[in-house]
């Protein structure tokens, strides 16, 4: 089956503020190398790649090692190259991402590492953009974020929308929609990963809450709410934002509930999900409004309901229901049977983000309870509708680490099926 493991992919306030994805194993250099497809016009080393961000491409720790030393050789030869200087710290934020186990200890590393060479790039660069913005991911200061965005060129980047939405709905909330649908407008996000969104949102009722805490799970939610105009009846919440004072004040103002209760001192990461769970559980109480979230969340964002026994997983989308239990196989039949899945009948592009592939895999294990119960009662017609379901999600990706992942999923459901 997927694992999921914690990787912090965009600081917002460090340490506190992270967007997480679902992931399998990172590509290898042989696997993927695409060489940077940037404006800019100043030509680089062909071995040199634009640090897109893992939501796009990811790679080794090596990879990234050795990105962080060509573009650092780069930027030492021309001081004053932004460009140069931005890949520089994204290449370096990703490699000791991947190397360095996950705890506060090694947080502490890497932040002394990021932060000597945040002074080198102030020193050559001081008052631009990328200066800005490398500041804010690394120190998560609102006043470098706002600087930032006085300077953020006309012509954005994918990376230059990410991340500013980011910063726009913690500290901008109420203004955050016009950036929203730019970025939509743009046409620069994934429509696979707005599809597979929209099939979440589309199995959620009329005025609940959305839970998410990766790049893949909430900010196409966000999208799909401003630049398409739909599901705009409910409410997204962030769960690593929700430790950012603005931002939260801002979901209980929106609301109407009054203050943010006042939590305890955090020490330690457990007392970050401690703290995030009281709030998102006091926002449902509060209104009363049915409370979802994303699969692919780790499970210590919702644990407080797994413990609970409250959580439901319907298929697409993870339900709470504390006041009466659900008949999960009633439920992900009538999600199934509804959701549009026309998609997965299109191979993914060469040029498919990572987590276009992620996603597409992970259908392997979407509605897998109710396949094992359609095989059960011997209903083979059913059975077929969703064993083909998945056999398309892996068919259309390319072949790779993933594509084999997925076959080997599917193998072992058979012979599950076939010893049963």
């Amino acid at each position: 089956m997927i694992q999921n493991r914690r990787i912090v992919l965009l600081n917002v306030v460090p340490m506190l503020v992270a967007l997480f994805v679902i992931n399998c194993a990172p590509f290898s250099k042989a696997e993927k190398h695409k060489n940077g497809e940037s404006d800019n016009k100043k030509s680089y080393p062909s071995n040199l790649c634009e640090i897109k961000g893992i939501v796009v491409e990811d790679f080794d720790a090596d990879w990234y090692r050795e990105q962080y030393e060509g573009w650092l050789e780069q930027a030492e030869k021309d001081p004053k190259d932004e460009y140069a200087w931005m890949n520089c710290y994204r290449a370096k934020h990703y490699e000791l991402l991947l190397s360095l186990p996950y705890s506060l200890e090694n947080k502490a590393i890497s932040d002394s590492i990021k932060t000597s060479l945040l002074e080198k790039i102030k020193k050559n660069i001081p008052d631009t953009y990328s200066y800005y913005a490398c500041a804010y991911l690394n120190y998560g200061n609102k006043e470098d974020g706002e600087k930032a965005l006085q300077l953020i060129p006309k012509e954005k980047t994918f990376q230059d929308y990410n991340n500013w939405i980011c910063f726009q709905i913690c500290y901008d909330y109420k203004n955050y929609h016009a950036f929203a649908k730019e970025f939509y407008d743009s046409g620069l996000y994934s429509k696979e990963l707005l599809q597979t969104n929209l099939n979440e949102l589309n199995c959620m009722e009329e005025g609940s809450i959305f839970v998410g805490n990766g790049d893949a799970t909430i900010i196409p939610k966000w999208l799909i709410q401003d630049g398409m105009g739909k599901h705009k009846d409910k409410i997204m919440i962030c769960y690593s934002f929700i430790l950012v004072p603005e931002y939260c004040k801002s979901i209980y103002e929106e609301l109407g509930i009054g203050e943010v209760p006042k939590l305890p001192e955090i020490r330690t990461y457990e007392d970050i999900d401690k703290n995030n769970q009281y709030i998102i559980n006091d926002i449902a109480e509060k209104t009363g409004r049915t409370l979802y979230f994303s699969r692919y969340n780790p499970d210590y964002c919702h644990s407080l309901w797994i413990n609970r026994g409250s959580l439901y997983d319907i298929g697409l989308i993870y339900i709470d229901s504390p006041n009466a239990p659900i008949d999960i196989y009633k439920e992900q039949e009538r999600f199934f049977n509804s959701t549009d899945f026309s998609y997965l009948d299109k191979p993914l592009r060469k040029d498919a983000w990572s987590n276009d592939i992620r996603l597409s895999l992970a259908m392997t294990s979407n509605f897998v309870d109710l396949m094992r119960k359609y095989h059960d009662d011997s209903d083979t017609v059913n059975y077929q509708k969703i064993r083909n379901m998945m056999e398309k999600a892996v068919n259309r990706i390319p072949p790779g680490e993933y594509k084999k992942q997925g076959m080997e999923i599917l193998k072992e459901y058979d012979r599950e099926m076939a010893n049963n």
